[in-house]
């Protein structure tokens, strides 16, 4: 993920996550906020219940390779948090939450579909 599409710093997260919009799926949460920006900045949030050090990077990786693939409306911050249940899932079933959350949104689709 390009460097400039990463949401960094405490503050912005704080930011999404106390005034963004909550999106519930199945493995995970999606909060949005607008950022005023041309580009949107993705944020991934993996917390100790999901698992092991192992496990939590594995499910980041699936989040990230499942929102590479997807055409986002540019212009928001978004942080992706993971529920428990992602830690058993495949990355076909991550890219059809991830899909449906940003439907759900109204901030994505999947291109060409």
């Amino acid at each position: 993920m390009p460097k400039g599409n990463r949401l960094t710093g405490r503050d912005r997260f704080a930011a999404v996550s106390q005034e963004g919009t909550p999106y519930h799926g199945r493995l995970a949460v999606l909060r949005a906020l607008p950022n005023g920006l041309d580009h949107s900045r993705y944020g991934f949030i993996v917390s100790k219940r999901v698992g092991k050090a192992v496990v939590r990077n594995r499910v980041k990786r699936l989040l990230r390779e499942s929102i590479r693939h997807i055409a986002v409306k540019p212009g928001w911050d978004l942080v992706f948090i993971a529920r428990p249940a992602a830690a058993e899932a495949s990355y076909q079933d991550m890219k059809s939450v991830v899909t449906e959350l940003l439907i759900k949104a109204g901030l994505g689709d999947v291109p060409g579909g």
